[in-house]
């Protein structure tokens, strides 16, 4: 079973894409199922749907960064715990906020990039990052893995 908690800060979200919450944990549903280790296991993560001026509080809190961005990550495990055997039957994978704005602004399509920015939190969450371009790479292969998204 996998839990998908789901918090509307702004209700653009709602306005703009109808079933909003179905498709995000259809979309995250997909993601879990492509992970072997996490298939077979409970899972739990909250996602906020925020507007830019929360996700830019949130960003400057956080990462003392003073600008909008289209997703934070805040991963309950670290890194290592998903590279060994997972024991634990129940997994809380963590949270994740989305900016409404930062993705509605962006040049492609507001579905597609919602579902390659929302895949992109979820592998962080689970352990991948970007920080050279070894993992870059690997990050970027799990994803269009995952959405089948280039």
């Amino acid at each position: 079973m996998h839990k998908t908690n789901i918090f509307l800060d702004s209700k653009k979200w709602s306005k703009h894409i109808p079933n909003i919450e179905m498709r995000i944990k259809k979309i995250l549903k997909r993601s879990i199922e492509c992970d072997k280790k996490l298939s077979k296991k409970k899972t739990e993560m909250t996602i906020l749907l925020t507007s830019s001026s929360k996700m830019k509080w949130l960003n400057y809190k956080f990462r003392k960064i003073k600008k909008d961005t289209d997703v934070l990550s805040f991963p309950n495990e670290m890194p290592k715990f998903f590279t060994k055997n997972i024991t634990s039957k129940s997994i809380y994978l963590g949270d994740l906020a989305l900016s409404f704005e930062y993705i509605n602004k962006q040049n492609e399509k507001f579905d597609d990039y919602l579902k390659k920015i929302l895949v992109h939190g979820f592998l962080h969450l689970i352990g991948h990052n970007h920080d050279n371009n070894k993992s870059y790479l690997k990050m970027e292969r799990a994803q269009v893995k995952i959405t089948g998204l280039k």
